[in-house]
């Protein structure tokens, strides 16, 4: 199926169906009145221009579906549940949908195979614009907001838009232009006066609001919402709901889910489609339910909210009626209560430009005017843009010449990387829970163990303290860098889920850029260690052991960064806290410190090798005591380890060797990268 047949239109395309009952009528031409862009100051206009060649009319899209069914399994054995029952429906461009019904009757899983978070599993036709859904194309013509909107805490509202700009939208817009872009929308759903504050200070309905403005950056013509007024107080669930109509107003397809709505709520919605056990009781327009239920003999109360006697007799207040509405509705087929299509003459009239006041401040949405049929001069309010072609050409650095670029991104692998990794420094920076106390718990916890083992690092007679001393070296490193993973990874988690989803960019460069990005923390905690406690330790002043102590201590770091980001990846933080150490104890336990390997049985042999903590501490023990290291100073009558070839000897080390050690961590990093990507990717695509 050709991409541009539901992805691009001329202005005099037309697009739908006709409809059967109710005011039905063909749906005409789209043409919406321009965006006034004001200039920015210091800004060149020919620089801002390419907003503008850029923009394009996207044709409205209409999803709909037929005979959708969906089982889960509960148990290996036990019989699958029914979700979703032959249900049928059709959502249309330039209408808001409310999927409605009661808790457990299938609106959330709907929402998630229309949207295409669940991929499979279902049985039925999805169609978009009347042709067989190509799932990849259509999440490029698509966003998801989820229900809890999670937001990186530590940007501020424009760095959150910033990032969103230029990761969602390629070189076919200049910095300027996607900084004009940026700041219209902000205006628009009043977040304007609040750009510099960080997100995680927003109250609720700000955030639900910066959630939409980040995925409408690039205007996807159509948009699903889950559950978009949970957590919101009256007003700010009237200013969220008004805002989603209006951008439905702008020719988008906005389908969301909701449970109980208010009735002022209620009378915003355009379109109806209300479930109730996995089946269709109604959909049509929201004014029309009370004659359709009387059409049953089924009589709603004067003064009472349509919407809540719907969800009493889905919830059988009334006795078992919902199959007598599923009969009436064809399970979705009939279209009969259906109110006039968008864009018709008779629905032109209703079209009046939605203005809400906020206390968090002013809510100045888009003025959405008439659609004109006849004006062939019209812009869209926010111009979907074209794919990157000459305009790239002109950027002093264009990424896409040095790393090819995904068909489902807009930005290549190398862009994405470098937005990624500067996204996240800045989070580090300001996120003082994990950089600032990993870097306090380094510059405390040194002093105190340099004092405990004050000046011992040249004594014959305590050598065996100078070796608990580099084996306590290594656990402290490995378990900092392996609790720093686990209590900050699995919070992020959502934020990737919803970020990559939405095509932001690929896993693979979040990942890279993540890795890339703690490199220097990591590094700076160890090496303020490793000084203070190497020099009050009284360790031989000799650069090459102390590189090579230091080499050893950091790899050993980066190895357990990879087991906590595998263990993160598998767990939430509470689990990861229970659960981390029942993944550690087998490394600790065969390290070679507490039962040397020539001392255990054969059969256990392949434990050893396998423990990153055995190579840990094989090599930092050769950069102390290897080497050919001088004799050792004796201050009692008799030291039995003056040599410390001796010693190595007898803590079965004197074979070691510091390389193998070395390639051995690479390899066990690279293995725990490699699995925690897999997990995290497998994580993602499950839904897990």
């Amino acid at each position: 199926m050709d991409e541009e047949s539901y992805e691009m239109s001329n202005p005099a395309d037309t697009v739908g169906a006709t409809s059967t009952g109710v005011g039905s009528r063909r749906i005409g031409a789209v043409k919406l009145e321009p965006l006034h862009i004001p200039a920015v100051p210091g800004v060149d206009q020919e620089i801002a221009a390419p907003s503008l060649i850029a923009a394009r009319l996207f044709k409205p899209v209409t999803v709909s579906f037929k005979n959708l069914s969906y089982s889960v399994r509960n148990g290996i054995f036990r019989k699958g549940r029914d979700i979703l029952k032959d249900i049928s429906g059709e959502f249309r461009a330039g209408e808001l949908t409310a999927i409605m019904g009661p808790s457990g009757a299938g609106k959330s899983t709907l929402l998630d195979i229309l949207a295409g978070f669940t991929e499979g599993g279902f049985t039925g036709e999805i169609l978009v614009n009347k042709q067989v859904r190509d799932l990849k194309r259509f999440r490029r013509l698509s966003a998801y907001i989820m229900q809890d909107h999670d937001l990186q805490p530590h940007l501020t509202v424009l760095e959150a838009m910033h990032f969103s700009a230029n990761l969602k939208i390629g070189a076919e817009l200049s910095p300027a232009s996607k900084k004009i872009r940026m700041n219209e929308i902000l205006r628009a759903i009043g977040l304007y006066d609040a750009k510099k504050t960080r997100t995680g200070r927003l109250s609720g309905g700000q955030k639900k609001r910066l959630a939409i403005a980040l995925e409408i950056v690039n205007n996807p013509p159509v948009m699903f919402f889950d559950e978009p007024t949970s957590g919101l107080d009256s007003s700010t669930s009237t200013q969220c709901v008004a805002l989603l109509k209006q951008l439905a107003r702008e020719g988008r397809t906005i389908i969301c889910t909701i449970h109980q709505p208010s009735a002022l709520l209620f009378n915003m919605f355009d379109h109806l489609y209300a479930v109730a056990e996995g089946e269709c009781i109604y959909t049509g327009g929201t004014g029309n339910i009370v004659s359709f239920l009387k059409e049953l003999d089924i009589v709603c109360p004067e003064h009472y909210n349509p919407s809540d006697y719907l969800l009493e007799i889905a919830t059988h207040d009334y006795g078992r009626l919902n199959d007598n509405l599923v009969e009436k509705m064809m399970n979705g087929q009939s279209n009969f209560y259906r109110n006039p299509e968008p864009f018709s003459p008779s629905f032109e009239s209703k079209l009046m430009p939605i203005k809400e006041s906020s206390p968090e401040g002013p809510m100045v949405l888009l003025e959405m005017p008439l659609f004109p049929e006849n004006d062939s001069n019209q812009r869209p309010v926010s111009p979907v843009l074209a794919k990157p072609k000459k305009l790239a050409k002109k950027l002093s650095f264009n990424p896409e010449r040095w790393c090819g670029r995904d068909e489902i991104y807009t930005t290549s692998f190398c862009r994405q990387f470098s937005l990624l990794l500067l996204r996240t420094f800045l989070i580090l920076s300001r996120d003082r829970s994990l950089m600032t106390m990993r870097f306090a718990i380094h510059c405390l916890i040194a002093p105190l163990i340099g004092m405990l083992y004050f000046g011992i690092g040249n004594q014959a007679a305590q050598i065996f303290n100078n070796y608990n001393y580099v084996f306590f070296s290594i656990m402290f490193l490995m378990f900092t860098a392996f609790s720093s993973m686990t209590m900050a990874f699995p919070l992020e988690l959502p934020i990737i889920t919803r970020e990559h989803f939405n095509r932001w960019y690929s896993l693979r460069a979040y990942y890279i850029a993540m890795t890339v990005a703690d490199i220097p923390i990591q590094l700076l905690c160890t090496v303020t260690y490793i000084l203070i406690t190497y020099y009050m330790t009284g360790q031989p002043p000799e650069a090459f052991r102390v590189g090579l102590f230091t080499l050893i201590c950091l790899m050993v770091a980066w190895v357990a960064q990879g087991l906590g980001l595998l263990v993160a990846s598998l767990f939430d933080v509470k689990n990861g806290a229970v659960f981390g150490p029942f993944f550690i104890c087998p490394f600790l336990i065969f390290s070679g410190f507490f039962i040397h390997l020539t001392d255990a049985h054969p059969i256990m042999h392949w434990l050893f090798h396998i423990s990153f903590l055995k190579y840990a501490l094989q090599g930092a023990a050769m950069a102390i005591f290897g080497y050919d290291r001088a004799r050792m100073d004796c201050d009692e009558t008799y030291c039995h380890f003056v040599l410390p070839k001796k010693f190595l000897k007898e803590i079965d080390m004197l074979e070691a060797d510091f390389v193998e050690a070395v390639i051995a961590l690479s390899v066990i990093f690279f293995v725990f990268r490699v699995a925690a990507f897999y997990v995290m990717q497998y994580r993602m695509k499950n839904k897990i």
